[in-house]
This record gives C-alpha cells, structure tokens and sequence, in this order.
C-alpha cells in the first residue's frame, strides 16, 4: 500500500513544471486583460463625448446656432472673477448633470490620470499633468487655479472636468484675437493687443463641422499649437491605446467621436511651429483646430 502511494504521488520536479506553466498561462493571459480593461475604459470615454457632443448640439439648437462658451470672463487675466467654464453651463442649464467634485460623472474619462493638471496654471513638463483633471469654476489667483463656486450666477457646486475644449483661450495676456478662430473661445476676454474682444462664436462661422475637433481628452482649453504628446504645457491626453504612445478620443462638431494620435491630432500656428506643417495637418479633409481652414490658409 505504501508503494502505491508512493508511487501516484507527485514529484518535486513535477510540481515545479506545473507551477511553472500556471505561472507563463497567467503571463499570457494577465496583459490580454488588462488590455480589455483598456479597451472597455476607452468605449466608456467615447460614450462620454457622444454624450457632451449630443449636448453641444442641444446647445445650439437652444441659443440661436451659438457655440457653448469655454468661460465667461471679464478683461484679460481673469483675475478676480471666477470663471464658470462649459462643463458647469452644461450642468447648470440641464444639458449633461454631474455631481460635486465626482470621478463618476460624463465630464470624467475613465482613464484620467488623479491629479490636478493646471493646479499651477499650465500643465508644464509633466507628462502625467495632461492626462489630469480641472475643477471649474474656478478664479486665477496669481499663477494658481483655485475652484469655487459663483452662487449668484447660479454655479453652486465644482464639477471635475477631465476634457479639453477647442477655444479661443489667452487668458492672462493682451494677445492678438482673431474673430471665430476655434471652436469657441473665453468670452469677454479682451481688449485684445489689437482692441478686439473675444465674442460669441455662432455656427455659420464653422465650415465644415465634421471635421472641427470640439472637445478632447485633456483638460481646460486652448494650447492648440502645443497639442502633441511630450510637448510642453500640451493639454491634449493621450489615455488610450494607440501608436506613438497612445491616442486621445476627440468629439466633433457634428457629434461624432473618433481617437486621435499624436501623429494625427492637428496643431494650430504659433511659436516654433513650421506653417506648411501645420497647414498640411489641417487641411485635406482631415481633422482640423480651425473653424475655417480656408480662411487661415488662403
């Protein structure tokens, strides 16, 4: 009986070899996972765009073909008037509620990255910091970001934001401003270095919204020539999967959502930016920063 037992009973080496394929079978399976988790976090970000382009949509249809405001402000630092910022205006008039400072909510991407992206003003070298989030509302106190509430203009709750608006958006400087350059702007900026305010951008100043990125992952507004991955102070946040290092899920402004990688998420002219570069990205029926391609590069 003793021999028989001993017999049947495993030996060393041939426990080693089992545990040894359990072990590769879990290598092989955990990265396919993890990859699917990925891939459901990503669906789960652009069923929150469809939402927010739904809701731009009803915006328009509601005011007139007016484009959502990125903010409402005043002068052009900001500087003591908190600014409301369109995810509020949404949650505020009904078009997409969200709770208080919640992860949970559409205006959060699943694959956010849990920090605050502009706490400082800009989103600087970190790669990390595009892939955060930003409270709005909130008032420029010096450098800083700092949220709060606007009671009196009916914002009475912070709504975290983990998207990025095309906008028009030179707070903090006497900038130069072009009417209807983006998809929207900061309304109330201004005067401008030029003595133009920033205005409410209208529908009919957009040419072809198919094309016209509306919102994106990332955070705030504005950067559109910084937009690429690794570049300094970019507010782009490329979460998902995709070549180059990932790609950011964009709405448009006719609704539709698609990803975009760095290679094929446009910039805007500016700093050291080659402008038959930046028109070849723009041009051709490809997504573009630009409500009027046309008009910049004539």
């Amino acid at each position: 009986m003793n021999t028989r037992g001993r017999s049947n009973a495993f030996t060393l080496i041939e426990l080693l070899v089992v545990i040894a394929i359990v072990a590769l079978l879990v290598s092989l399976v955990l990265p396919a996972i993890g990859m699917a988790r990925r891939s459901a976090r990503s669906t789960q970000c652009m069923s929150n765009l469809r939402q927010m382009g739904t809701a731009l949509t009803a915006y328009n249809g509601d005011h007139r073909e007016a484009v959502i405001p990125s903010y409402n402000m005043e002068g052009v630092t900001g500087a003591g008037v908190p600014l409301d910022g369109w995810g509020p205006i949404m949650d505020r008039d009904g078009y997409v509620p969200a709770s208080e400072q919640t992860k949970g909510s559409v205006f959060y991407c699943p694959e956010t990255r849990d920090v605050a992206g502009v706490e400082s003003g800009q989103t600087g070298t970190d790669p990390d910091n595009p892939k955060g989030w930003l409270d709005w509302p909130f008032e420029r106190t010096g450098s800083s970001n700092v949220a709060q509430t606007i009671p009196d203009r009916g914002f009475e709750k912070i709504i975290r934001v983990a998207y990025w608006i095309n906008a028009d958006n030179p707070i903090g400087a006497a900038a130069n401003v072009t009417p209807n350059l983006f998809y929207t702007g900061s309304v109330g900026y201004g005067p401008g270095s030029n003595g133009v305010n920033i205005r409410t951008t209208y529908l009919n100043a957009v040419t072809r919204p198919h094309t016209l990125i509306a919102l994106a992952d990332g955070l705030y507004a504005g950067r559109q020539r910084d937009n690429h991955r690794g570049q300094a102070n970019s507010r782009i946040g490329y979460r998902h999967p995709g070549k180059a290092g990932g790609s950011s899920n964009a709405a448009f402004g006719d609704g539709h959502v698609m990803p975009l990688t760095t290679l094929e998420f446009p910039r805007s002219l500016g700093g050291s930016n080659k402008a038959d570069v930046v028109r070849e990205e723009n041009s051709y029926g490809r997504p573009t920063v630009y409500a009027n391609p046309d008009k910049v590069f004539p």
